[in-house]
């Protein structure tokens, strides 16, 4: 539902508008403090994170460059012992290994084994095949193998020694075919005239990666003799292993080619080629980081680089080992997170110690906030509290000017008081109430309603209705409720008070000789705070006025009493009247202009409350809404009943001389709203309906093929439509048009200003009753 608002012109918009200004500020300064302290910690973490990362990650690369220096150190000195001895060898025995001088050739192998742990094997060859090779044996000793190739037929013989030098063991194997002359060491040494490096490759007697150092020797005879040195590259691994680069990173060796030379991993990393085991290459080691890493150098060479792999970066570093005499070079591969990651977890802890910071920051703020809300409130409390004290004093002095006010045997009503009382509180209605009939009826002496500057009185509430409210009252308790229809002393009251538009409500009894004789009720008091004992004075005072007349029968003026109404002169009715018998002639009717035609609409504002049934009752409440209204229109006169989906429209006033047909609208209205009120109460539903009425110009005519169809449009029933659009759930909503026709006979309230198209601006006013 769609509803056209209701403007406030009460409200000062400038005064509103500072208001809302002022707590702003109160609570906008220090939020807007506490936010900008976080966004300044937000910036220096952020800074704090930039920096502290490049200085970690020139660290790192600094860290970087000394593990290479460290790690080429650590192969040059691994290989270059190898290479001396390969020198010594060949310029101290020259031919003198291969022949009588053994026994020297293995003491001097023995003492080089010892002294170099590296060394794995010492070869000896000549051009004939001819081989001497010595290796470290069991429990320190020395084991050798001699290759007997030329002259004479061919031996393999191990000799076995132990670390005294005597021979232990000796035994010849004639399935060994080793050939020296066809080893890289031999090869590469006989075509190179300095010291030549092999590459990697597998040791024939002990079936290990390794490499040899070798050189050739040419005697004055031309004689040639080769000398090797073996080194295996475990060693090289386990150093590689145990470097700690960071928590995961890991550095290999290896060559121009991307053979590995040692890597953490050692020998596990060995491959298969014909069945020999090889060494592999970076790439073939199924290590993602690495092969991008390598991949990038063949690219773009050695360097320091950041790469990333599987979302995350890597610092990598390749450099070229030069101590070692081979186109060698180290590779590392480091998470970067690792140098850095403790920036990281650094910060996050910054950021929690701060969150702390805010957290206090933000309590103060509160605080604060709190405590200039609360000045703001005690300031205003304070005004009001002054401005009461200033309204109740200018009020007490009024009252003892008057003081015939309270003097019992004044007949007429006290309208001074109840605007008194309404100016002192800022109640939205004041009323004055006596008991009478022996305490069964309260009737208004005089009720002052404050928006329209409107008296009524007379209003009767009767015990047997509302019995709760009868019973507190009574008792002498002083009813205050912030919500009448939710506060179980006045839950039946509040019909009375919605029609109205009043929500709280404050009964304050009227005692005289320990008896209630009376009552003053303040509806909607924003102000009673400050003004509750300048109400309880007046209730005191009004007891010196309010007659002993609890016992006494109910009387009112004549002129408070309504007239009857009598039901208008027949006239032509609705052709198709969709709720009642058709009782209009369309031949003898044609479109013409009613200028003062009276106009209610009934809107439903749920359709799933008027197909809801009764208890007890076969048909839906539309279904008994439309009988009693079809019977409403009957007894009063009604001529125009027609229902529209969610919408029911009447109307009275086609003849120029129906001066009732806004009584009887009015009535109708009533009826029809008490009607609705109690069928969804019996339902237990909420009042799912809205009542608006207007006496205007309307238009009205036969239309379309037989049989024609009357029909009624125009202002009336436009603006009727909107009064019902914007009325709240069960009130009826008048126009200012209709209220000046009613205002005699029927009681109102202002509801505030309306926009209505072709009128402009406009009050509206609710229908309460008749008076």
């Amino acid at each position: 539902m769609v509803s056209t608002p209701v403007v406030d012109i009460e409200v000062d918009p400038l005064d509103e508008r500072r208001r809302r200004r002022r707590v702003l500020l109160r609570i906008g300064i220090p939020l807007g403090g506490v936010a900008l302290m976080i966004a300044t910690i937000l910036l220096i973490a952020f800074y704090a994170d930039r920096a502290n990362r490049d200085g970690a990650l020139e660290l790192s690369n600094d860290l970087l460059v000394t593990l290479e220096q460290r790690i080429g150190i650590e192969v040059s000195a691994y290989l270059e012992p190898a290479a001396r001895a390969v020198r010594i060898l060949r310029d101290t025995l020259h031919d003198g290994a291969l022949g009588d001088q053994l026994p020297l050739v293995e003491t001097f192998a023995s003492s080089l084994l010892r002294e170099i742990p590296q060394i794995a094997n010492l070869n000896f060859a000549d051009e004939n095949g001819n081989f001497v090779l010595v290796r470290g044996g069991r429990d320190g000793g020395i084991d050798v193998k001699l290759v007997e190739n030329a002259p004479g037929p061919r031996r393999v013989i191990w000799i076995h020694r132990n670390t005294a030098g005597d021979e232990i063991g000796r035994e010849e194997d004639p399935t060994d075919a080793y050939d020296p002359r066809t080893r890289p060491w031999y090869v590469g040494a006989l075509a190179n005239d300095q010291l030549f490096w092999t590459g990697i490759y597998i040791f024939f007697s002990q079936r290990v990666p390794g490499i040899t150092a070798s050189a050739k020797y040419r005697d004055a005879s031309g004689r040639l003799y080769l000398f090797g040195v073996d080194i295996t590259l475990d060693a090289l691994s386990r150093f590689l292993g145990s470097l700690e680069i960071g928590r995961t990173g890991r550095a290999v060796i290896m060559d121009d080619t991307g053979e590995l030379i040692a890597a953490p991993t050692g020998s596990a990393t060995l491959r298969e080629i014909n069945q020999e085991p090889a060494a592999p290459r970076v790439d073939e080691l199924g290590d993602e980081v690495l092969t991008h890493a390598y991949d990038r150098f063949r690219i773009e060479g050695a360097g320091h680089r950041v790469i990333e792999v599987g979302g995350h970066r890597y610092i990598s570093a390749v450099t070229p080992i030069t101590s070692a005499g081979r186109n060698w070079s180290t590779m590392i591969v480091v998470p970067e997170d690792d140098f850095i990651g403790f920036v990281a977890s650094n910060n996050r802890k910054a950021l929690w110690m701060s969150l702390v910071i805010v957290a206090v920051t933000t309590f103060l703020a509160s605080l604060l906030v709190r405590q200039g809300l609360r000045a703001d409130r005690g300031a205003r409390l304070l005004l009001e509290r002054q401005s009461a004290i200033t309204r109740q004093s200018g009020a007490f002095a009024s009252l003892a000017s008057n003081a015939s006010l309270f003097d019992p045997a004044r007949s007429l009503p006290s309208r001074t008081l109840t605007e008194t009382l309404a100016d002192v509180t800022g109640a939205r209605r004041a009323s004055i109430w006596t008991l009478r009939g022996g305490g069964r009826i309260l009737l208004c002496e005089d009720s002052f309603d404050r928006e329209t500057n409107g008296h009524v009185e007379g209003l009767e509430l009767h015990r047997d209705e509302l019995p709760g409210l009868f019973r507190h009252l009574l008792g002498g308790e002083e009813i205050e409720a912030a919500d009448a229809a939710r506060d179980r002393r006045t839950v039946e009251l509040n019909r009375v008070l919605s029609a109205f538009g009043s929500r709280a409500l404050l009964v304050v009894p009227v005692r005289r000789d320990d008896r209630v004789v009376g009552s003053v009720w303040l509806e909607d008091a924003p102000g009673i705070e400050g003004s509750r004992d300048f109400v309880r004075a007046v209730a005191n005072m009004m007891a010196l006025r309010i007659a002993d007349t609890s016992i006494a029968p109910v009387a009112r003026e004549p002129s408070a009493i309504a007239k009857p109404i009598t039901a208008p002169e027949d006239v032509a009715r609705n052709f198709t009247a969709d709720l009642r018998p058709a009782a209009i002639d369309p031949s003898a009717l044609h479109a013409e202009i009613f200028p003062g035609m009276a106009v209610m609409v009934l809107r439903f504002t749920s359709a799933v409350a008027m197909g809801v049934r009764i208890s007890g009752i076969p048909r839906s409440i539309s279904d008994e809404i439309a009988c009693g209204l079809q019977q409403i229109a009957t007894d009063n006169g009604i001529p125009y009943l027609r229902l529209a989906g969610y919408e029911i429209v009447a109307a009275a006033g086609f003849q120029p001389a129906e001066s009732s047909a806004a009584t009887v609208i009015a009535d109708m209205a009533l009826a029809v709203r008490d009607r609705c009120t109690a069928l969804f109460e019996e339902s237990k539903h909420s009042q799912e309906f809205q009542i608006g009425i207007d006496c205007s110009l309307a238009f009205g005519g036969a239309v379309g093929n037989e049989p024609r169809v009357f029909n009624l449009w125009g202002d009336a029933v436009h603006i009727a439509g909107a009064m019902a659009a914007s009325a709240l759930p069960g009130t009826v909503q008048a126009t200012e048009a209709a209220y000046q026709r009613l205002r005699q006979h029927f009681l109102f309230r202002s509801r505030g200003s309306f926009y209505l198209p072709h009128v402009g601006e406009a009050r509206t006013f609710v229908l309460a009753g008749r008076l």
